[in-house]
């Protein structure tokens, strides 16, 4: 008996850890599913938590404005999405142009950068082509809202347009011009009887190029927009701040460009009409100057391809399409697609 009482009692104590370590384990595996599963729970309450984001409210808008649901939806988009840290918004449209013909052709600015170096005058042996792409890329980002009341706000901006001789395989298809147009912009909405927002905006634009193919100008521009019938009508004054009067190549604080409200004007009138899916723009710049009188006008049309993209045909006649043409006349007309439009 004394023999089998010391192999019993030898045997208990490890029977007795082994289902200590069991239960250990039983408990311990049941605190990890426990854990596991407020975690699983925490991570779909996060997943399935609604955010609730508040939007302009249809009766902020006046009646003409609620006559353009496309308008209406832009702006309650726009401000929603604006709330977002990591959201860029589309700020002018975004459009790609293919295929363009320009009638003229200019090599000026690349033979007088050439002769420079030279004791003589001298010509690029192969220039630019009248066919080329144009396309423009614009984004906004919000930086304060609510600064002047309701549907105020502040927002950056940047433009870019490139004019890129994509088919000139003689002289390396290169960009022959890029123009980028950041800015800052307060913009408040508001409900008067003809003026639906209003645009306070310090304006930088240049090529980004040095010496006799620098162009650049600052300026400050007053924007007022009214929505009318099916359309929309923007007024543009700006004013150039003042640069040195001189224009010495080789000086960066001299006026690159002191002509360039000679040809651009003072201001741009503009008129978006919305037919259905379709639209139709115009927008018209004058000097004002009877004696000299320069100006431009672009027209658009705008047409329905697929449920994101839309077709896009240009037309462009007058003076300062690109910088370093600003002084040219030019007439040009292409065809592409559009991304983003005005709404």
């Amino acid at each position: 008996m004394y023999f089998i009482y010391e192999k019993v009692s030898s045997v208990t104590p490890k029977i007795t850890c082994l289902l200590f370590l069991l239960a250990s384990y039983s408990a311990s595996a049941d605190e990890s599913l426990l854990l596991s599963n407020s975690e699983a729970l925490k991570d779909n309450q996060i997943k399935t938590e609604t955010r609730v984001v508040e939007v302009i409210s249809e009766d902020e808008f006046d009646d003409e404005v609620q006559e353009l649901p496309s308008l209406m939806q832009k702006l309650q988009i726009e401000q929603a999405a604006s709330r977002n840290p990591y959201v860029l918004l589309p700020h002018k449209p975004n459009y790609f142009l293919p295929l363009t013909y320009q009638r003229s052709p200019s090599n000026r600015e690349v033979n007088r950068a050439l002769s420079q170096f030279a004791d003589e005058p001298l010509e690029v042996a192969d220039g630019f082509d009248h066919p080329e792409a144009i396309f423009q890329l614009s984004l906004k980002y919000m930086l304060a809202e609510n600064v002047l009341g309701p549907m105020s706000r502040i927002d950056l901006g940047y433009t870019n347009i490139s004019y890129w001789q994509v088919y000139n395989g003689d002289i390396s298809r290169p960009f022959r011009e890029t123009n980028h147009e950041p800015e800052i912009m307060l913009t408040w909405g508001i409900r008067d009887y003809w003026v639906d927002m209003i645009r306070l905006s310090l304006n930088h634009q240049s090529n980004g190029q040095n010496s006799t193919l620098s162009r650049s100008w600052n300026r400050v521009i007053v924007d007022v927009t009214s929505v009318v019938d099916s359309g929309v009508v923007s007024m543009r004054a700006w004013w150039r701040i003042p640069e040195a009067n001189s224009a010495d190549p080789d000086d960066p604080s001299d006026d690159d460009n002191p002509d360039i409200l000679e040809y651009m004007g003072y201001g741009e009138l503009s008129y978006l009409k919305l037919m259905k899916k379709h639209q139709f723009e115009i927008r018209v710049r004058n000097n004002l100057n009877f004696d000299e009188n320069r100006g431009a006008v672009t027209l658009g049309y705008t047409f329905p391809l697929t449920s994101r993209v839309k077709g896009y045909v240009q037309y462009f006649n007058g003076y300062g399409e690109s910088l370093i043409d600003y002084d040219r006349y030019q007439e040009r007309i292409g065809v592409g697609i559009k991304l983003s439009d005005w709404f």
